[in-house]
């Protein structure tokens, strides 16, 4: 019985480990989020050049607005790119910014189709947001996950779908 006790006790602790692991909710995040949503929409309804002044010049590679919604444009046009789905969750703090004064993590569940992939997609998107020198959230980096281990982390209760018609 002592022995169950314990072995109880080392699972609570690992999974209270693991929980603690994840990112806090920012207590403050419509900033970032309002940032992501600004973006994302831009980006649904083809408007790249107001897309631009939700990214950072990391995210542009440093080219100027024009250059920048050219290439988005010859993109998303050449590629039949449709986002039909939009979902923002609740902005995190980083690991370098718990307060989320200056930086923020903004997962998003995101539903979209190309020429190449008419049956769609769900991507499962992480934005790391920071404060420009004017005070605007902007977002600085995107990343896609594809590990089901990383969406459990980020999107608790969510699935990588699979592809019907695999060969």
């Amino acid at each position: 019985m002592k022995k169950l006790i314990v072995a109880m006790t080392l699972l609570v602790a690992g999974l209270s480990t693991g929980l603690s692991a994840n990112a806090e909710p920012c207590a403050a995040g419509a900033g970032p989020r309002a940032a992501v949503e600004g973006y994302l929409v831009a980006m649904q309804d083809h408007r790249f050049e107001d897309a631009y002044d939700y990214v950072t010049a990391k995210m542009t590679d440093g080219k100027s607005r024009g250059e920048w919604a050219a290439l988005q444009k010859l993109f998303y046009e050449g590629g039949e790119v449709n986002i039909f789905g939009i979902d923002i969750r609740p902005p995190q703090a980083t690991p370098e910014d718990a307060a989320c004064a200056s930086h923020a993590i903004v997962p998003n569940v995101l539903k979209s189709r190309d020429k190449f992939n008419n049956q769609g997609t769900t991507e499962f998107e992480l934005y790391t947001l920071v404060t420009a020198a004017d005070g605007a959230w902007r977002i600085d980096a995107q990343e896609t996950l594809f590990d089901q281990s990383d969406v459990d982390r980020w999107f608790p209760g969510e699935k990588i779908p699979e592809f019907r018609d695999q060969y």
